[in-house]
């Protein structure tokens, strides 16, 4: 039973602003829970239809080990919990609650191929409460698309999708955390619900899809080479020495926390030589650091224009700090 609770447990609200969503909704077999954006569900062995507090229940059946559970719901309207030596209480909601079910037609795709794309494009998401539709990973034609509004990311999945859609970053972490390829899905007009073996799912509300034109940013010029390892080993070594901004001052084969002072050296903060590496540029560390396992091949040269990379079914671009 808890590997079914822990399964739903990501889609419990923190907060109790709508009460019923802290709690699991537990019916027909099926135990599911609902914050708002996402859903999850899963079969459950309890025939007992209720809606009790989430996060207690899952404690009391984390401490009932190997013993035997046994589930009931006392004359005072709680749900008791027992095994062995061990009672818990848990608190039941009555009426109504917003947890809701799969809605739409069925889509069939290809899950694991979404679930690649989506481990590698979910570093790229963002976290912009003004750009909603930054904080998801769009999905259209033959592509999966990420944006943190320095970066944007496409990526080849090799198969045409039937639909567009904009995943929620918070559904994204919950498919990323299941690491199971979904085997099907259910789409309308509002939401996706993928499904898992076993009658698990996952149901999200869909952020909008009018994105900018990607292709004018994509589709330009470069010369990419080969990325050189060293420049992640550099960004490791002077995170800690960052400035407020978090910048990285490459120039003259050496990589800075810190602009030069007077005397041509680094006065603040930290260096690191690489010897060989000619580009010139000011870029964000930390997402700068996202190339690293993704991007095989950049251009660099192009600075202070958009940095292209590309790597395996996928390019981008990276915009750069002006300052050089």
């Amino acid at each position: 039973m808890l590997k079914e609770l822990r399964f739903v447990q990501g889609a419990v609200a923190k907060k109790d602003f709508i009460p019923a969503m802290t709690h699991f909704r537990i019916e027909g077999g099926h135990v599911r829970s609902f914050n708002g954006t996402i859903a999850l569900s899963s079969p459950l062995a309890f025939d007992i239809d209720c809606t009790p507090q989430a996060a207690t229940l899952v404690k009391a059946i984390s401490q009932c080990g190997d013993e035997v559970i046994q589930l009931s719901v006392t004359p005072a309207g709680r749900l008791k919990v027992q095994a062995g030596k061990f009672k818990a209480f848990i608190e039941l909601i009555e009426g109504d609650t917003p947890h809701i079910m799969p809605q739409g037609e069925r889509v069939d795709f290809d899950g694991e191929k979404l679930m690649k794309a989506l481990k590698v494009l979910f570093p790229f998401t963002g976290d912009d409460a003004s750009r909603t539709w930054t904080n998801g990973v769009l999905l259209h034609d033959e592509f999966a698309f990420a944006t943190n509004n320095v970066s944007v990311v496409q990526y080849w999945l090799g198969v045409k999708t039937p639909v567009t859609v904009n995943l929620p970053k918070l559904a994204v972490t919950e498919m990323l955390r299941i690491g199971e390829a979904p085997t099907y899905a259910q789409i309308d007009r509002d939401s996706v619900t993928f499904h898992f073996p076993d009658e698990r799912w996952v149901r999200t509300q869909l952020y909008e899809t009018s994105w900018p034109d990607i292709g004018r940013i994509l589709d330009v010029k470069s010369n990419p080479v080969a990325v050189d390892e060293r420049l992640f080993e550099g960004l490791d070594m002077l995170q800690p020495f960052a400035d407020n901004i978090g910048r990285v001052f490459i120039k003259d084969e050496v990589m800075r926390t810190h602009p030069v002072g007077d005397t041509g050296e680094t006065e603040l903060g930290a260096s690191f030589d690489i010897p060989g590496f000619t580009p010139t540029g000011i870029y964000q560390m930390k997402i700068l650091a996202l190339l690293k396992g993704v991007a095989t091949h950049a251009d660099f040269s192009r600075y202070p224009e958009h940095t292209m990379f590309f790597g395996e079914n996928l390019r981008g671009a990276l915009a750069p700090m002006k300052g050089f």
